[in-house]
């Protein structure tokens, strides 16, 4: 019980710098951004999004806080795991936010780390059971291609940044069937291919060649998806890498694949 107080004052105090730090960045974004709108859009999704780990702290802190409440094992490691998840959140916004002060084309200094794909496909799944748009209706699934002895080097915080967006979106439109989630090394030669797959509606034919031009067109931007993609495809291009939609993916639903340059650890 000790323990998991601990966790969501850390976590409060996580989410306060947050938004400390968005602020300041937002003065110093005023005076140096070309797009209000863009700037006014990111900002608003953002705080958007620290809110909902933060209702989610809230919550938790509600049951932890009944003085009659008995917790089982399996009942404690869930509020653990889902404090980990809303932990893991605030962490990815704050990269966001560095990674839209920086200019889309200016050189990254990358984290370079050994990683199992397969593992960090796991990782991510297993993350996003906690999401709120997962529904259990839909299945979190993981298709093995590689040994999960190969092993790539890259910024693997950043990738999983990535994979993590990808898979969020893809549970926020489907509503029942499955997700699911890969890499291989025999799709693109020479690279090492994430691709994630759902059994939504699929994306309109009309918003196809708009999903990652949010950060040269912010007044044709839809919605929060495509600030989302937008952020998806700058990481992608700053760790080397590249990020689309599968136009030959022909079953129902969606296929975005993430590729990256194969580094062998």
């Amino acid at each position: 019980m000790l323990m998991i107080l601990v966790a969501f004052i850390i976590i409060l105090m996580a989410l306060v710098c947050c938004l400390w730090y968005i602020k300041t960045l937002k003065d110093r974004l005023r005076e140096n951004a070309k797009s209000e709108k863009m700037k006014k859009a990111f900002l608003q999704n953002i705080h958007h999004e620290i809110c909902v780990p933060l209702k989610a702290v809230k919550d938790l802190a509600g049951v932890v806080g009944k003085e009659d409440l008995y917790l089982s094992k399996n009942e404690k490691r869930n509020i653990s795991d889902q404090l980990t998840y809303n932990a893991n959140l605030v962490d990815t916004l704050f990269d966001e936010v560095v990674m839209f002060s920086e200019n889309v084309y200016e050189k990254h200094q990358l984290h370079l780390e050994s990683f199992s794909p397969n593992a960090l496909c796991r990782r991510c799944l297993e993350a996003n059971m906690f999401s709120i748009y997962h529904r259990q209706a839909v299945k979190l699934n993981f298709k093995r291609e590689l040994n999960d002895e190969f092993f790539v080097k890259n910024d693997r915080h950043m990738v999983e940044l990535v994979l993590n967006k990808l898979i969020l979106n893809a549970c926020r439109f489907t509503e029942v069937g499955e997700v699911l989630v890969g890499c291989n090394t025999s799709e693109n030669t020479d690279q090492l291919t994430f691709f994630v797959e759902d059994t939504g509606n699929g994306v309109p034919e009309n918003r196809r060649n708009k999903l990652f031009t949010w950060f040269e067109k912010p007044e044709e931007m839809a919605d929060e998806v495509e600030l989302d993609l937008s952020i998806c495809h700058r990481i992608a291009i700053k760790v080397g890498g590249a990020l689309y939609m599968d136009e030959n993916y022909h079953r129902r639903g969606t296929r975005f694949v993430f590729i990256l340059p194969l580094r062998h650890s």
